[in-house]
């Protein structure tokens, strides 16, 4: 794979003269629309390489997912193999996909899939611009978060995050929203299939109900503006039709594998006590934190903050005249609920802001249809920030790239997982006690309990004994061939290894001392092996 040091100057250049063509094509009319988009695209992978050459974690949630996947592959029952706790089940299937193409289930091909996810959520934001406002406008307002996901190095941005794929979806969404406001020649279609995508978002993350609650409720609008026009109920039948069919497949698939119970308790109850969040009146001041630790973010906001007022005012306006409502409704609700999405867990986590792209886009392009000629002046302020921070950088630190990935390219080896190596066999299970699912990436084991990391076994809330009982079960159903216990200096949130380790859960600790052989500690690492296998 190719690399990248920290001051590739040649390819920075390249990708700082794509950029700028990119912004003058899309005010270019001479240059065709799929160009166009070709240029858009290819400026964004182009751009993404470094970050997916860097073979090692940038964030715990990239490990967690990867672990997933690479025990989907070996047993691919959601909630028997595997729960993702805040994060769905199709978040998680996704990663398994490069798998099929011979390709290690690692970070870089978890952020390649990501890319994937981008490159989609922005084409279909293109196409449902390209519906409500024109192509012109659509051109022009989509460069300036393609430049914002190209250009950023911040690495919530750039990891694979459980956000990316509902993004895309939402997006799908929005565009098939989008063509209700077309002569289409079979509503029916259109309606059951944007059911089925609002419908299939709660697998992907229950953080983006809200999103998919507002793309269904103005479907619905639609649906029922033509129910009352033509006395036809069929599309609003297809509608809820397709709203229900992904969530039915789920349903009958839970049963037949014997999950159901674990959806209800740990996807769904167990996200309950997970969201505590605040109440309305601190969301202002949650989403204002959250959105202070981002400074790329925040100039993405500055450079779309004019059209976007403005496109505020309009929509006060149309709600004034009370006609042509549909489009300026769902894009003030699908701001609110993506503000609300971001601050609902209550955690300060800046890949949240995920949410809030494409409702501040569809907000940028309703203002600027009203300032069409200043429309270059918007990606210009992200352009001189982005080259602006990377010149001082460079003449600073000779700097230009966060990702090293020189000699990084494949999977890292910690210390403990050398060990495993040396006694593991293909189809091997293994379990981590703490949080440090990176050893079953590095391993490329399957986890042998269906949480990766075991802080809701740790912490007390209410559901702790339903969580540990699971636990043991499934190590006694897997009977894993080694067992981690990572509580200390290497773990997530659980380092205390007097009142968190493996100790704290004596019916485990039993478990684990009649069939397993503690065989060392490896850098605050200890190795448990079953005794069969030594």
């Amino acid at each position: 794979m190719v690399t990248f040091d920290h001051s590739p100057t040649v390819y920075w250049l390249f990708g700082y003269i794509l950029a700028g063509l990119v912004v003058l094509s899309g005010s270019y009319k001479r240059v065709s629309t799929p160009v166009f988009l070709i240029l858009c695209l290819f400026l964004l992978a182009f751009m993404r390489l470094p970050v997916i050459a860097f073979n090692r974690e940038l964030n715990p949630d990239e490990s967690q997912m990867l672990s997933h996947a690479i025990t989907l592959f070996q047993d691919p029952v959601y909630w028997r193999s595997v729960d993702g706790t805040t994060i769905g089940p199709l978040d998680n299937y996704l990663l398994v996909i490069p798998k099929f193409f011979g390709l290690q289930i690692n970070y870089s091909t978890g952020r390649l899939m990501g890319l994937a996810c981008a490159i989609g959520s922005l084409f279909f934001l293109f196409l449902a611009l390209k519906n409500w406002f024109t192509t012109n406008i659509a051109r022009r307002v989509i460069i300036i978060p393609l430049l914002f996901l190209a250009f950023t190095q911040e690495v919530d941005f750039v990891h694979y995050s459980s956000e990316q794929l509902p993004v895309l979806l939402l997006s799908l969404g929005i565009w098939l929203l989008s063509r209700f406001s077309l002569p289409l020649k079979d509503v029916r279609s259109n309606a059951f299939v944007t059911g089925l995508v609002a419908g299939a978002i709660p697998f992907a993350k229950l953080q983006a109900v809200p999103q998919a609650a507002v793309i269904a409720l103005v479907a619905g609008w639609y649906c029922f503006l033509q129910f009352r026009y033509t006395k036809n109920y069929k599309s609003l039948l297809t509608l809820m039709l397709g709203g229900l069919t992904f969530p039915l497949a789920v349903f009958i698939w839970t049963l037949i594998y014997h999950v159901f119970q674990d959806l209800i308790d740990f996807y769904i109850l167990g996200n309950v006590i997970y969201a505590g969040g605040t109440g309305l009146a601190g969301i202002p001041q949650k989403f204002a934190g959250i959105f202070a630790l981002s400074p790329d973010f925040k100039v993405f906001t500055t450079s779309i903050l004019a059209p976007a007022i403005l496109g505020l005012i309009l929509i006060f306006q149309t709600f004034k005249k009370r006609e042509n409502m549909q489009v300026p409704v769902f894009i003030g609700l699908l701001l609110l609920s993506s503000i609300y999405a971001v601050t609902k867990s209550g955690n300060d986590f800046v890949h949240y802001l995920n949410f809030c792209i494409a409702p501040f886009t569809l907000l940028a392009a309703y203002g600027l249809t009203k300032i069409v000629k200043w429309s270059i002046v918007f990606p210009a302020i992200l352009l001189v920030w982005f080259s602006g921070n990377d010149a001082y950088s460079f003449v600073k630190e000779r700097k230009l790239n966060n990702f090293y990935s020189v000699n990084v390219t494949t999977l890292g080896e910690s210390p403990v997982v050398t060990e495993v190596n040396k006694l593991s066999k293909k189809g091997d299970y293994m379990v981590v006690w703490g949080w440090q699912c990176i050893y079953y990436v590095e391993a490329q084991l399957a986890q042998g309990t269906a949480e990766n990391h075991s802080e809701r076994s740790i912490f007390e809330h209410p559901l702790r004994d339903t969580y540990r009982k699971r636990y043991l079960s499934d190590i006694q159903r897997t009977k894993p061939a080694f067992v981690l216990d990572a509580v200390g200096k290497n773990s997530f949130w659980v380092q205390n290894k007097t009142t968190q380790g493996i100790e704290s859960f004596p019916e485990l600790f039993q478990y684990i001392n009649a069939n397993y052989k503690l065989v060392g500690d490896f850098d605050d690492t200890l190795l448990y092996v079953r005794k069969d296998r030594l």
